[in-house]
């Protein structure tokens, strides 16, 4: 159902049934590389593609394939855009905001106002930036945005939109990556094996990977037999050799399985009593190993970072960064999940249908509001 196009090329008018009449252009990145954004803009294409006929942009991957992307998408929607057509756009983070301005330009000029969904927290982070500035004045008056919670909706127009003159209010929805990736499982007995962690992600500093090592090292002082399984790729050479260090000193206790797909990563959930994300990611926003921990019946301690406290199922889940602190939380949760391992996978996966089910209603909204361009946005 979607194509990529170059600014040469045409596309079919047809439209699935009951799907808008006009075009449904698609501006993101697609892997490679792998990360969370481009994983959730393959699920985003693919739900798009059902409900209307999509052409996809890409916004390339080398510094010069961007340049190129960021004038050849511009010409196509300058030459290709009509009345009538929707237009998507996944924002990409840092600099790319920059290579973006040219296509929402173009948009501009042929009278379309773009979707904007953010994947970042970036840009509230680190408030105020230009770029974002930059792209809220330039996509004009009927421009919309999502963003990952309601708490993050709120914060973003706060800083952008209510601030922009002309602007009208009701710019900005709400919508969860659980409305793609929130199909829970089911609880099962725990096996016989020792209280494990398990951490998950495109492994880096800033995914706290470091300091998960020295939490650990510190568990293990009051929590002997605890093991720690640790799952992704990392590109950092010293964060892999300091990984690799604290398997060859803890080979019973710690286990590398680098990147985990499929079947493997469905094992990687199968094998650990809580998930440990001690992220100071300055992006991050609503990760989707959360989603997938609770999926899986595991809960989840981490850091108060981006949506993280609207999706974790208690604040008293909340990492500090503290070792002594932290190890305590984790050996309260461990302890109390021993006591009644299956009522508490239960409760996992009932959070993860509450967060699914708010979801699902924001998808409605979305979907409604994208294929009839004149509705007002409403903030609610």
């Amino acid at each position: 159902m979607s194509k990529k196009l170059s600014p040469e090329e045409g596309m079919s008018d047809a439209a699935p049934d009951g799907a808008s009449n006009g075009r449904l252009w698609f501006l993101g990145s697609l892997p490679p590389p792998l990360n969370g954004q481009s994983n959730y803009n393959i699920a985003m294409l693919a739900y798009l593609s059902r409900i209307a006929t999509t052409a996809v942009l890409p916004l390339g991957t080398t510094f010069a394939g961007k340049l190129w992307r960021s004038i050849a998408n511009a010409a196509t929607l300058l030459l290709r855009a009509r009345a009538g057509d929707t237009v998507y756009v996944s924002v990409p983070g840092q600099s790319g905001t920059w290579l973006l301005l040219p296509a929402i330009g173009a948009l501009r000029l042929r009278g379309l106002a773009p979707w904007l969904h953010h994947h970042s927290y970036r840009s509230i982070n680190l408030w105020p930036q230009q770029g974002i500035r930059m792209l809220v004045a330039v996509a004009g008056r009927n421009q919309r945005h999502v963003l990952l919670s309601p708490g993050m909706r709120d914060r973003f127009a706060a800083l952008y939109l209510q601030r922009a003159r002309r602007q009208p209010r009701g710019q900005a929805i709400a919508l969860s990556n659980a409305f793609l990736f929130g199909l829970g499982g089911q609880a099962h007995r725990r096996p016989d094996r020792a209280p494990t962690l398990g951490h998950a992600s495109v492994l880096t500093r800033a995914k706290g990977v470091f300091y998960l090592l020295d939490l650990f090292k510190r568990l293990l002082v009051d929590l002997p037999e605890a093991r720690l399984i640790i799952a992704g790729p990392t590109s950092d050479p010293q964060l892999l050799e300091a990984i690799e260090a604290a398997v060859a000193r803890n080979p019973a206790s710690i286990d590398y399985r680098g990147m985990v797909t499929g079947a493997a990563k469905e094992m990687f959930y199968r094998d650990i009593d809580l998930f440990v994300l001690p992220t100071t990611l300055i992006d991050e926003a609503e990760p989707l190993v959360m989603l997938e921990a609770y999926a899986s019946g595991v809960d989840v301690v981490a850091t108060d970072t981006g949506c993280i406290a609207d999706r974790i199922i208690a604040r008293d889940r909340l990492l500090t960064m503290d070792l002594d602190t932290d190890s305590a939380l984790i050996l309260r949760r461990l302890t109390a999940m021993s006591t009644d391992w299956e009522h508490a996978r239960a409760a996992h996966l009932a959070h993860l249908e509450g967060i699914n089910t708010e979801a699902q209603k924001e998808a409605k909204s979305f979907t409604t509001l994208l294929l009839d361009p004149a509705r007002d946005v409403t903030t609610t």
